[in-house]
């Protein structure tokens, strides 16, 4: 969290949170809520619900946040070990402490159980008479009200640090709904996207304190990027958020780690996936195995009945025609599956960049081929004998009675 934070804004604070009279009654009465609250959705409902307006539900949820949570200095290195982005924003109610990324998770969070359209924004700061960027990256919000975009950074509202790298909890009314041609002078998100500017400042502007595009329209659609961007899987979200935050030009240490850490997001969900998908494989496999095996037991089954004759006990026409049946149903049927498994596996590769991965996913692919190469063997000679069984049961049943046991076994 950059210090010195009063400074900041400054020269646009007030202009947008007094445009509604309703600002003032709901400070007064958002800034505490009963003791006996004690989760993330009863203390939003009881903000809430006494308002009709999305930027008077999302003023309550701002004034509470900034005036209950207190930035934790001790925890700005630290490495969280959350469940679910659930458990970090309940500790974070609990404790009533945080980070930048507590303070965002936890509105954000509100904000979508109330329904309202919310953004996790991560990026870098730059006090405004500053020439030098924050040394932390920092992350903050943005709601969608009345089909506009405005940013709420309720870290930087609710306190700030002073010369002595010591907290000092105070609110400051000027990080409230600030409008995207505002905020990017002081706050740059890493994917130029969130700037929510159809001409996006790139990185380079930023350093140079070059903002004349702001002045000029562009044809960056973001609302339409930003409809699209949901629909795409995963990974290639990813991707292409790296390619766009390359292109705007990677200026400081901040960036290259944020690019960083998102290459490594795609290589660890790319090698999840390969893991997700040979696991099914295997899966697949095993159950193959055990259809076979079923189909094997039937097959000894019968091998006992043909050794007795078909006798003590009498094993009548039905059972016969049914057990030889369940040979070949189980055992073709494990074959099969066992022919889609190797055709599965031979078409598997993995595709990231990480040697470890890599080494990996060779081994055990190769592992599972030689398994499924060894079945494969084992079977030429099970499936001739259950040819044998099969040819032999037919001739056996069309047989009559009495010169069955004369039925050779060819």
């Amino acid at each position: 969290m950059t210090k010195y934070l009063y400074i900041l804004l400054f020269i646009f604070s007030h202009t947008y949170v007094l445009g509604n009279p309703n600002y003032e009654k709901i400070d007064k009465e958002s800034k505490n809520v009963p003791d006996s609250l004690t989760s993330s959705h009863q203390i939003t409902d009881f903000l809430t619900s006494k308002w009709k307006g999305e930027d008077e539900k999302v003023r309550a949820l701002h004034i509470w946040i900034t005036h209950n949570i207190h930035y934790d200095v001790s925890q700005i290195n630290g490495v969280f070990n959350y469940g679910s982005y659930d458990e970090m924003v309940e500790e974070t109610v609990k404790t009533r402490k945080g980070i930048c990324g507590h303070y965002a998770r936890l509105f954000h969070h509100m904000c979508e159980s109330i329904g309202i359209e919310s953004f996790i924004i991560s990026g870098y700061t730059r006090e405004w008479d500053s020439k030098e960027i924050s040394q932390l990256d920092h992350a903050w919000n943005a709601v969608k009200i009345n089909n506009q975009y405005l940013f709420i950074d309720n870290t930087f509202a609710a306190g700030y640090l002073d010369h002595n790298d010591d907290y000092v909890h105070e609110f400051s009314d000027d990080y409230f709904l600030i409008p995207p041609k505002d905020l990017i002078k002081t706050h740059v998100p890493f994917d130029p996207l969130w700037q929510f500017l159809d001409n996006p400042i790139n990185n380079m502007d930023f350093k140079n304190r070059d903002f004349s595009k702001l002045n000029i329209s562009g044809d960056f659609d973001y609302r339409d990027s930003i409809a699209t961007m949901t629909k795409l899987d995963s990974i290639i979200r990813i991707k292409k958020k790296v390619a766009r935050i390359k292109r705007s030009g990677i200026t400081n240490r901040l960036i290259q780690e944020y690019i960083n850490e998102r290459e490594e997001q795609i290589e660890n969900l790319t090698y999840g996936r390969w893991v997700a998908i040979f696991n099914g494989i295997s899966n697949m496999t095993n159950d193959a195995k055990d259809e076979i095996n079923l189909g094997i037991s039937f097959n000894n089954i019968f091998f006992g009945y043909m050794n007795k004759g078909f006798r003590n006990p009498k094993i009548d026409d039905q059972q016969i025609k049914s057990t030889i049946e369940k040979v070949n149903l189980h055992f073709y049927q494990g074959k099969n599956q066992l022919k889609k498994s190797k055709d599965l596996l031979n078409g598997l590769e993995y595709s990231g960049k990480n040697v470890e991965h890599l080494k990996s996913s060779v081994n055990h692919k190769q592992e599972l081929i030689d398994f499924i190469a060894e079945m494969e063997y084992k079977l030429l000679e099970i499936e001739l004998s259950i040819v044998k069984n099969t040819d032999y049961a037919n001739r056996y049943l069309k047989k009559w009675k009495p010169l069955r046991p004369w039925v050779p076994y060819e």
